[in-house]
């Protein structure tokens, strides 16, 4: 192959993968990424829970779905959106941790959601020993769409608007690690700041769903969650 050609390829790759920083790099599509990160969502909804006008949600998602990264299908007379890749929630996730190490501004929003009073000192790695030895429990206060549609393996779900009522069941000798849709999510420290009024131990995770959820997997012990 002529050095031409490769030179010329060699830039045609930097500018595919410019265009999907690009379509990323927007704040009101990367919430919607996230969204779909947790389940398939149609416009509507996704207009709903990201804050923005279904105008806008639409012209987001087809800039997206031209760009690859989300797939649709219909359902009767609506469109359902999904992630293209599984890949895209993990590089999302590579993403904000990026924002943690190099960004003092993201740390100061992000110590507003969870603060250092509710966040776990504990490694992710301690914590899951601990869930499965029965000494705590890992709960999910997302919605049970999301829950089902990704769950994660030994984590107790119950969503944020019923967790006063089924504390009730709670067993205060165990610790509560809360989870949501990752650290950008602020219903765990809700729910963290419900169980502690009542009496129990309980901290957020920043961890999201797909990162615990592979954690899980790869655990040679993973039979002993269920």
């Amino acid at each position: 192959m002529e050095k031409n050609n490769l030179l010329e390829n060699t830039e045609k790759l930097f500018e595919i993968v410019a265009v999907l920083a690009s379509s990323i790099g927007q704040k009101s599509r990367l919430k919607i990424l996230q969204l779909l990160s947790q389940a398939p969502r149609s416009v509507e909804n996704l207009a709903e829970l990201s804050g923005e006008s279904t105008a806008n949600t639409s012209q987001h998602l087809q800039r997206l779905y031209k760009d690859g990264l989300v797939s649709v299908h219909k359902d009767r007379l609506s469109r359902i959106y999904s992630l293209r890749d599984e890949r895209i929630a993990s590089f999302i996730e590579n993403l904000l941790d990026l924002a943690e190490c190099i960004s003092t501004d993201y740390l100061k929003c992000s110590n507003q959601i969870t603060n250092d009073e509710i966040k776990n000192q504990k490694s992710i790695v301690e914590i899951i020993k601990e869930v499965k030895n029965k000494k705590a429990v890992l709960l999910d206060v997302r919605d049970e769409y999301e829950a089902e549609c990704s769950p994660v393996t030994g984590a107790l779900t119950i969503p944020l608007k019923k967790i006063s009522s089924r504390a009730k069941s709670f067993s205060k000798s165990k610790i509560y690690y809360l989870f949501c849709r990752g650290r950008i999510c602020h219903t765990a420290s809700e729910g963290v700041q419900i169980l502690r009024k009542l009496g129990f131990k309980a901290y957020r995770l920043h961890e999201s769903p797909n990162t615990l959820k592979h954690l899980i997997k790869n655990d040679p012990n993973r039979s002993s969650y269920v």
